[in-house]
């Protein structure tokens, strides 16, 4: 990887959309679908040209900070978190996300991931509607 080769800091997150699920069972796939585009939206709309953004599955989304520390990353996610939770969606729903950070510390791409989920993991169990890293 180009951060391993050249020392330049790499942060990954990933986020969930919280109580997605009561969203589908309520409001049908319909709507959830127009929810996940709408994150989607946001997602795009608040991070730098740099960064790489898409879905990894389900609700969840991930992004990949280029040169990037885990303190700005955790203030780009900050940032994502607070446009979705002001986001007017359709009917007024309110929708929150969790997210959890890691900076890369040479270890595996899928370790990284795995270090980010795990923190995504303590976001929810903490209360969601945060960012954890």
């Amino acid at each position: 990887s180009d951060a391993n080769r050249t020392n330049n800091p790499l942060s990954v997150a990933i986020f969930d959309i919280d109580d997605f699920k009561k969203v589908n069972d309520s409001k049908g796939h319909i709507y959830g679908d127009q929810v996940l585009i709408d994150v989607a939206a946001n997602i795009k709309n608040s991070i730098r040209i740099s960064d790489v953004a898409g879905r990894y599955g389900g609700e969840e989304f991930m992004v990949i900070f280029p040169n990037t520390d885990l303190e700005t990353a955790t203030k780009i996610s900050e940032r994502i978190r607070q446009a979705i939770e002001s986001y007017s969606f359709v009917d007024g729903l309110k929708i929150t996300i969790s997210g959890g950070i890691k900076e890369y510390e040479r270890e595996d791409m899928t370790e990284l991931i795995n270090l980010a989920d795990k923190n995504l993991y303590k976001a929810k169990k903490n209360g969601k509607n945060q960012i954890v890293f």
